[in-house]
């Protein structure tokens, strides 16, 4: 009759004199979550650590919420075409039904053209932008931005003064938008613009000092 065969005995380690094998047989080394648990575990856990470990927590999730927004609004213009581009404002010759006569030369015209303005955070949406057109002679304009240097305030041009005039805080500008009177720091600001198939098109707006010199780009 064969005999059952047992399990099979396991090694024994050797024993070597005045060597203790507990201390030379390497022990695997814990993970992370099983090194964390030993933390928590080793030592009692009273209402400071409690408090310490819920506050950063909720640091670290504070900064995680205001941190995607801020890197959101510093990455995301490289990725999109200038907000304003070039927007047409009317034709230079006949006008059509609607638009601003541009034909009249030394005139300010108050107008509007219709520009797609985006942020970090919102879908770029149509907003009418308001702007004086004075047509030079020769092809030239100059396309004032509606907002006075001052703060922001609409201003109203005068056919009797020939001039500017801001009723907010009594500002006034010459013809060539340049500061008359009142607390504006710089002349009006002024509009890029170019002429294509007899259609007047604004681009960037831009600063002048007071001889009329682009200062910003």
């Amino acid at each position: 009759m064969r005999k059952r065969r047992g399990r099979k005995p396991e090694p024994k380690q050797m024993m070597l004199p005045g060597v203790d094998v507990a201390k030379t047989v390497p022990r695997k080394r814990p993970g992370l979550i099983a090194r964390a648990r030993l933390v928590l575990t080793s030592k009692p856990m009273t209402r400071r650590r409690f408090l310490a470990g819920t506050l950063g927590w909720v640091s670290a999730g504070i900064a995680a919420a205001l941190g995607i927004p801020a890197v959101a609004a510093v990455v995301s213009p490289s990725f999109r075409e200038d907000d304003l581009g070039w927007s047409p404002v009317a034709r230079i010759g006949k006008p059509e039904p609607g638009e601003p006569d541009l034909s009249v030369i030394g005139v300010p015209v108050l107008t509007s053209f219709t520009s797609l303005v985006e942020d970090a955070y919102m879908k770029a949406a149509p907003k009418d932008v308001a702007i004086y057109v004075v047509n030079q002679g020769n092809g030239e304009f100059v396309i004032y931005d509606d907002r006075c240097t001052h703060l922001g305030c609409p201003y109203s041009w005068s056919d009797k003064d020939r001039e500017f005039l801001c009723p907010c805080h009594n500002a006034v500008f010459d013809e060539e938008g340049r500061v008359l009177g009142g607390p504006p720091p710089r002349p009006l600001d002024r509009y890029e613009y170019k002429v294509e198939n007899d259609v007047l098109y604004v681009g960037k707006l831009f600063e002048v000092n007071d001889e009329l010199q682009r200062i910003t780009t």
